[in-house]
């Protein structure tokens, strides 16, 4: 049989002075919360309470450092879009790499092509013309 828990005076002491309180939230909420508290610097909900009642002032990141940080993530959403979905192909000629620019006279023409070579998706096509 097993022997009740025995919790420290000290533990005790803490929870008396230290009582939990704990929430639902929606999740709409709940997504909301976690932003702000990462916007504030990864502060606890805990800061975030003590905030709200005036009882602590969170200072919000520096503004040049929050616009670094803003930069670099666009920077890195853009090269991960271009390492994924750039169309290219290699020139003729000089066998270099040739990026087709939206709207251009080379998309232009791709797009002819592929709609008089009847490109298609590959399960539109008929089972005997798959690869």
């Amino acid at each position: 049989m097993r022997r009740p828990y025995h919790k420290p005076p000290s533990r005790v002491r803490y929870e008396k002075s230290h009582p939990t309180v704990s929430c639902r939230l929606n999740k709409e909420t709940y997504d909301l919360l976690k932003q702000r508290l990462k916007e504030l610097g990864g502060a606890s909900v805990a800061d975030f309470v003590k905030d709200a009642l005036g009882r602590l002032q969170l200072k919000m990141p520096e503004l040049e450092d929050t616009e670094r940080v803003r930069e670099e993530a666009k920077r890195e959403g853009y090269n991960q879009a271009t390492k994924e979905w750039q169309i290219w192909y290699y020139c003729f000629m000089c066998e270099k790499k040739v990026t087709v620019k939206p709207n251009s006279v080379d998309h232009n023409r791709i797009i002819d092509l592929a709609r008089k070579k009847c490109w298609s998706h590959e399960s539109c096509l008929p089972p005997t013309r798959r690869k």
